[in-house]
């Protein structure tokens, strides 16, 4: 006689940390290699598929000072993210509104271009009605010509390169790269960040810089072509904002990929259907509020964007072009007076320009 057994459901993933019932709700419309290695941030903390990535990242919470209301550390670092955290709410209208909840929100998003007091950026930014994104983004080496981030004087000259946006209401995204060095090593490599703004304030996760919390194997070698993806969905009940990283890693160069969730607060209007939503690229050397300097010395060159594609999903994203696009921003602006070099070699900003989904960037700071 033959015993009947019942079949195998597939294995649920693991969970590290304070939220694992949503890591594994979040979990289940991911492909095989976004799944691979994930990690969800929510307001408790991070939780992990793994306990060497759980243990690898590290969560970061700002909240405006009560007198100049800038955006400070609460709890965490702040993970290197200041000047990014500086112009979080750089391009929400000054004018607001109250909701339901009593909180103020954005009524609407309207991308400028303006001095934001934290360092150079180019910014390619779409027409609202988008919620996916991916590109191949070149990462310069500063073992080579590409990059230099002078670290000496006050402006704490920081390279990042990365994509996000804003919903129909606000609710600032910054999803991708910052370089720099593990524990000092000789070789340079960047780290994936995620920044997501939340109603009164922000939260961050990037990869720890300590030796004992193990965060290079999540760091990418420099001098590659890596990956980057950004989209928004409905899932369990939530809407979720997504990146997914994927290049080879620092140490054991090896092919690897890693995506980071958030649950998103519902005021700000993101929409898994495009919505109100604006997507961007941005590339920059991010410095201290405060100690912006335009002459500083650092440059960042040869950061090429290419294939980049922009649709509501992944199945129906297409070439990022014209129709796409709803405008472009380099800070200092290349035909100012500021924008000029000062060695009298043109301007600061260089852009080879293909189309909106293919462009190179360089910026030098003299």
């Amino acid at each position: 006689m033959t015993l009947w057994r019942p079949r195998l459901s597939p294995a649920l993933p693991a969970a590290h940390g304070p939220d694992p019932e949503r890591l594994l709700a979040l979990s289940r419309q991911l492909t095989p290699e976004q799944a691979r290695h994930v990690a969800v941030l929510t307001e408790r903390g991070v939780t992990a598929n793994s306990a060497a990535l759980a243990e690898a990242l590290e969560v970061h919470h700002f909240a405006p000072h009560p007198v100049t209301g800038e955006l400070l550390p609460v709890s965490g670092t702040g993970g290197g993210l200041g000047s990014l955290i500086a112009r979080i709410f750089g391009n929400a209208p000054r004018r607001s509104q109250h909701d339901g909840a009593g909180d103020k929100v954005p009524p609407g998003v309207k991308v400028t271009c303006r001095d934001e007091q934290t360092g150079p950026y180019r910014r390619v930014y779409s027409r609202p009605g988008y919620s996916f994104q991916r590109s191949a983004v070149f990462l310069p080496t500063d073992r080579g010509p590409d990059l230099y981030e002078e670290k000496s004087g006050e402006s704490g000259d920081t390279a990042f390169i990365y994509v996000g946006g804003w919903g129909g209401r606000g609710g600032a995204v910054d999803a991708g790269f910052q370089h720099g060095r593990y524990m000092g090593r000789e070789q340079d490599d960047w780290a994936p960040f995620f920044l997501i703004e939340r109603p009164g304030g922000a939260s961050a996760v990037t990869v720890s810089p300590q030796r004992q919390r193990s965060g290079d194997p999540w760091r990418l070698l420099a001098g590659q072509a890596a990956d980057l993806s950004f989209w928004v969905s409905e899932e369990a009940g939530e809407t979720v904002l997504s990146m997914t990283i994927s290049g080879v890693t620092n140490i054991d160069r090896e092919p690897a990929s890693l995506t980071l969730r958030a649950p998103v607060d519902p005021r700000y209007r993101w929409d898994a259907a495009g919505g109100g939503n604006v997507l961007k690229r941005m590339t920059t050397i991010g410095q201290r509020r405060g100690h912006q300097n335009l002459a500083s010395g650092s440059h960042l060159r040869g950061v090429r964007w290419e294939g980049s594609v922009i649709g509501t999903d992944a199945g129906n994203a297409r070439p990022w072009l014209g129709a796409q696009t709803g405008g472009y921003c380099s800070f200092p602006d290349p035909k100012s007076p500021a924008g000029q070099r000062t060695d009298g070699a043109g301007a600061k900003w260089r852009v080879q320009y293909r189309d909106p989904g293919n462009e190179t960037a360089n910026v030098t700071l003299k």
